[in-house]
């Protein structure tokens, strides 16, 4: 699914995976971690 994603979303170059989940990866993190507080 990453993979995918990073191949669309910007067409005339690839992405690299591991950018595209921090890209996710950390709002969600943060919002998990400030949600417990």
């Amino acid at each position: 699914l990453a993979d995918t994603a990073a191949r669309t979303v910007v067409a005339p170059t690839q992405l690299p995976v591991g950018v595209l989940t921090a890209l996710i990866g950390v709002p969600v993190f943060l919002y998990l971690l400030g949600r417990k507080t």
